[in-house]
């Protein structure tokens, strides 16, 4: 009967740790899912700002035309992936700017992350040849 109650003891002691291992190993792997959403959602919200960007610094873009393209690539892509997202941009005589903000859905209820990226560039715009290089340009010596 001893050997019977050891048996019993060494399935117990089993149980309890089955009942602490578990769910911190459902927590790391909650976390790992959590983070790569993270890293997914950083690349669908840069991509969005690069799109709206690439559409604002256009020759004859406007910062709307660029916060449209942002949002529909943002719809298209990751319709779930960001929530409360915003999508700011800018442009000005030389430079265009846009920023996609948003909060990464969350699967661990606790870890509440968010995302920013901004990209920028500058606006495509007509310089025309100054003088002195059209008259030095037929100046030439004929080589």
């Amino acid at each position: 009967m001893a050997r019977h109650s050891r048996r019993d003891e060494r399935g117990a002691a089993s149980l309890v740790q089955l009942v602490i291992v578990m769910p911190t190993l459902m927590l790391m792997s909650l976390l790992v899912v959590q983070f790569g959403l993270a890293f997914h959602a950083r690349q669908v919200a840069e991509q969005a700002a690069q799109e709206g960007v690439a559409s604002a610094r256009r020759f004859d873009g406007t910062a709307e035309e660029g916060r449209a393209q942002a949002l529909d690539l943002l719809s298209a892509i990751g319709p779930s992936t960001l929530k409360d997202r915003n999508v700011t941009v800018q442009r000005g005589a030389t430079s265009a700017s846009a920023t996609v903000t948003g909060t990464v859905i969350s699967v661990v209820p606790w870890v509440h992350l968010s995302v920013s990226e901004t990209a920028e560039g500058p606006v495509e715009r007509y310089v025309p040849p100054s003088r002195e290089f059209t008259s030095s340009e037929g100046s030439g010596d004929g080589n």
